[in-house]
């Protein structure tokens, strides 16, 4: 009976939320932003399924903080909160930190839902 009980435990404890593939919805325009967090802590981005930026991403689950470098902003890092809503199937970013001024505009109007 215990060990059923653990089982469940550890089936509904929370998982790391970010690792997974996120789209946007369409813009005006009609492109779809998308990022894919990896396993590894690596990440791709990319508009209409062509990749457009590369990079590596730390992630710390206790306070949703999110670092990356990117090869699109010359190797600056950016720290962003991640906040996630709608049953952790949707995020957007709150920047803490980040010198690019190109990719900070992109983040902060960003909102992305996982995709299943």
């Amino acid at each position: 009976m215990q060990l059923a009980a653990a089982g469940l435990l550890l089936a509904m404890a929370p998982g790391d939320l970010l690792t997974g593939r996120w789209e946007s919805r369409p813009s005006d325009n009609g492109n779809i932003t998308g990022v894919v967090f990896k396993n590894g802590n690596s990440l791709e981005g990319y508009i209409n399924k062509k990749p457009f930026v590369s990079g590596t991403y730390f992630f710390n689950p206790a306070d949703s903080m999110l670092s990356f470098t990117d090869n699109g902003c010359n190797g600056t890092t950016g720290v962003y909160k991640v906040e996630f809503f709608s049953r952790a199937d949707s995020l957007h970013f709150k920047t803490i930190m980040d010198n690019c001024t190109q990719r900070r505009k992109g983040m902060e109007r960003l909102v992305m839902g996982r995709v299943k």
